[in-house]
């Protein structure tokens, strides 16, 4: 009888055990599978950020998208541009350029106001707003 009780303390610390042990390899699965999708997470974020730059870099050898872009999208300026109805070059030597954008502005009332801007070339051949003049 003693001998049967032994075994069945045995047998229960066994099976506690084993299930310690079952549970510790789940949450160290868990762990890696978290760290394997944030990685992923943040490979992803970060082609996507060096992707869209490429792009915008690209297209911006392009006056008039550099235009576009920089009168319409962008934390600097609080003169922004739903989109850009009209756009006229005021000056331009081919490294630099002075453009002048009307159209509606993004904040509302969405009145229509003109919006001046210096633009230079970088080494890519790029287009980039140097500097906003007031109108």
């Amino acid at each position: 009888m003693q001998n049967s009780l032994q075994f069945q303390k045995e047998s229960f610390v066994y099976n506690k055990r084993r299930r310690l042990e079952r549970k510790l390899i789940r949450k160290a699965k868990r762990k890696s599978i978290l760290s394997i999708i944030i990685s992923f997470g943040l490979i992803l974020a970060a082609s996507f950020f060096i992707t869209h730059n490429i792009y915008i870099s690209n297209n911006s050898k392009d006056l008039g998208f550099a235009v576009e872009y920089n009168f319409t999208t962008g934390f600097s300026s609080e003169n922004k541009l739903l989109r850009v109805q009209k756009m006229s070059l005021v000056y331009c030597d081919g490294e630099t350029s002075v453009v002048e954008a009307s159209g509606l502005s993004k904040n509302a009332p969405h009145k229509n106001i003109s919006v001046k801007g210096s633009f230079k070339k970088d080494n890519n051949k790029s287009w980039h707003l140097e500097k906003l003049l007031t109108p």
